[in-house]
């Protein structure tokens, strides 16, 4: 097969992860689908698709059969990368701990509200497994995590809105922190354009 037709072939790893994987023994073409199939995420991440997916077995016949997504051109089969994305309401001049404990209320909150419902659940368990990747951005009050909220709402997106209970720092009633849920694609749909925190 051409390599025009392979997924990752416009795909570039991170060089000094691809070192540090071929260093360890892993083969080139193993390296660089650990690392496309990760997102390039860590050489850790990389390793544990190592050892799940392409490690060689014996089948019932005796023959060793290679295991993984790219053994037998099962590019279909690749899994969506999902993501957790928290916009905070960079407004309210919210000190760094109370920014960690109302993103911790948004990631429990929707996580809570997804188990129960069964929504998405297959996503859910993909996210768990693949490391639970989460990304903090700034939202510029609360009319903008607002508007972000009902634009997730309308593209059936798994949202949810933090509204603090006013013990500390800021009024009751606050909107502080909107958490999303999705694929890549969806949730940049949204989000895509903001900024890290």
């Amino acid at each position: 097969m051409e390599a025009a037709n392979k997924p990752y072939a416009k795909f570039q790893p991170n060089e000094e992860f691809m070192e540090s994987l071929i260093s360890m023994g892993i083969s080139e073409s193993h390296a660089q689908e650990a690392l496309f199939c990760t997102g390039n995420e860590s050489v850790e991440a990389a390793i544990s698709y190592v050892f799940t997916n392409l490690l060689q077995e014996d089948n019932d016949d005796g023959n060793v059969v290679q295991r993984g997504a790219f053994a037998e051109n099962n590019y279909e089969d690749i899994p969506k990368r999902y993501k957790m994305t928290f916009v905070v309401n960079t407004s309210l001049k919210m000190g760094v701990g109370k920014i960690a404990a109302q993103v911790a209320h948004a990631c429990l909150g929707l996580y809570r509200e997804m188990r129960l419902s069964g929504e998405r659940e297959d996503s859910l368990n993909e996210w768990d497994y693949f490391g639970e990747k989460k990304v903090i951005l700034k939202g510029l009050n609360t009319e903008h995590l607002e508007e972000l909220f009902n634009k997730a709402k309308e593209l059936n997106v798994p949202c949810y809105l933090v509204s603090d209970s006013g013990y500390t720092q800021i009024p009751p009633g606050s909107v502080t922190v909107l958490s999303l849920f999705g694929d890549e694609e969806e949730v940049n749909a949204i989000t895509g354009t903001l900024s890290l925190l």
